[in-house]
Order: C-alpha cells, then sequence, then structure tokens
C-alpha cells in the first residue's frame, strides 16, 4: 500500500462519516490501543510533513478521503488541515482545535 493510499484509508475511516471532533477522538483512541495504526500512524505523520505529495494529493485527501471543505481548494490550504489533524490526534491535553 502506498502512503497516500494509507493516508486516504486513515481518513476515511476517522473522518469520512463522522463530525471533525469524533473523528479525532476515534482517532486517539485507535493510535493508543492498536499497534498496527499506531505503526501506520507514524508513517501517516511522516509523509504529510515531509510536503512531498504528489499535486493534487493533499487536496484530494482532504475533500475526497476525509470529506472535508476547504475555502481555498488548494494543496497549501489541504497541507494546513492535514497538520492541524496530526497536531489534534497528537495533543495530549484532550483539546481539539477547530479548523
Amino acid at each position: 500500500m502506498t502512503d497516500y493510499e494509507l493516508i486516504r484509508l486513515f481518513l476515511s475511516r476517522f473522518f469520512n462519516y463522522e463530525g471533525y471532533d469524533e473523528g479525532i477522538k476515534n482517532a486517539r483512541n485507535a493510535i493508543s490501543k492498536n499497534s498496527t495504526t499506531s505503526e501506520n500512524w507514524k508513517r501517516i505523520v511522516a509523509k504529510i510533513r515531509a510536503h512531498n505529495l504528489e499535486a493534487g494529493q493533499p487536496l484530494s485527501l482532504v475533500h475526497d478521503g476525509a470529506n472535508q471543505v476547504l475555502d481555498e481548494n488548494s494543496d497549501a490550504e489541504a497541507y494546513i488541515w492535514l497538520e492541524r489533524m496530526i497536531s489534534n490526534v497528537e495533543r495530549v491535553d484532550g483539546d481539539i482545535e477547530e479548523y
């Protein structure tokens, strides 16, 4: 499975049919309780933070994978959404910063 497919699967699983807050909570729970999800999460974070997805992929991940709406509909804004999602999942205080 490619990194893109892995990220898309993760976003679809946790955000496509859930509200943002619920998706964050469910992702946190799955990462903490499932070793495979935890290992996949490390790979997902590394790929997103490297900002080296192909053109159009970040936007597709957010629109189609996570089913989220962006204001600018650009890869740059999609990376901002993805980075905030990572930050929220990794927060230890339990809070969620809205996008």
